[in-house]
C-alpha cells in the first residue's frame, strides 16, 4: 500500500510539473512520495508481502482519489488529501484490530494503528506548516484556449 502510495504521488509530481506548470505542488507531491517510499522502508517485517486479496481490493485507502486532484491546487491541498488518505488507513487497520477473527491478525493491526497515527501527525504537521490557499484559489483567469466540441 504505501509503495503504491509513493508511485501515485510521484506520477502526480510529474504531471504538476509536465502539464499543469504548477511546480511548488508538484514538489508537494514529490515530497509525499518520499515520504511514502520512508513508510514503506519501516513497513514491519512480520506483514511480509501483498497477499493476493486484500480487504480494500484495488482500492488502497492511501492512493489519491483523482476526482480531489486539482491543477491549480496548492501544496496545502497536496498535504491535506495524504492526511485525509492516512485518516482512511487508519480506520482501516482499526477495523482490522476491532474486528478480524485471528489474534494475531488482531496484533499486527493494533501495531499498524500506532503506526498509522504518526502518519497522521506527519501529514497535519507538513499541511499545518504551508500557506492555506485563498476560497478563491481554484479561479483561473486563464481560461483554456478551446471551443465546445473540440
Amino acid at each position: 500500500m504505501e509503495e503504491r502510495s509513493a508511485e501515485r504521488y510521484r506520477e502526480l509530481a510529474e504531471a504538476f510539473e509536465a502539464s499543469c506548470n504548477n511546480p511548488d505542488t508538484a514538489q508537494a507531491f514529490a515530497d509525499l512520495a518520499d515520504i511514502e517510499d520512508g513508510h514503506a522502508a519501516d513497513f514491519p517485517a512480520s506483514i511480509g508481502p501483498r497477499p493476493e486479496t486484500v480487504p480494500w481490493g484495488e482500492d488502497d485507502p492511501e492512493i489519491a482519489d483523482p476526482d480531489a486532484v486539482h491543477y491549480l491546487m496548492w501544496p496545502w491541498h497536496a498535504f491535506d488529501l495524504a492526511l485525509r488518505h492516512e485518516q482512511d488507513t487508519l480506520a482501516l487497520f482499526s477495523a482490522l484490530a476491532d474486528k478480524s477473527p485471528f489474534a494475531d491478525v488482531r496484533a499486527e493491526a493494533l501495531s499498524l494503528v500506532e503506526r498509522e497515527k504518526g502518519h497522521i501527525v506527519t501529514m497535519q504537521t507538513r499541511r499545518d506548516a504551508l500557506p492555506v490557499p485563498p476560497d478563491d484559489w481554484e479561479y483561473d483567469d486563464d481560461d483554456p484556449n478551446w471551443e465546445a466540441g473540440d
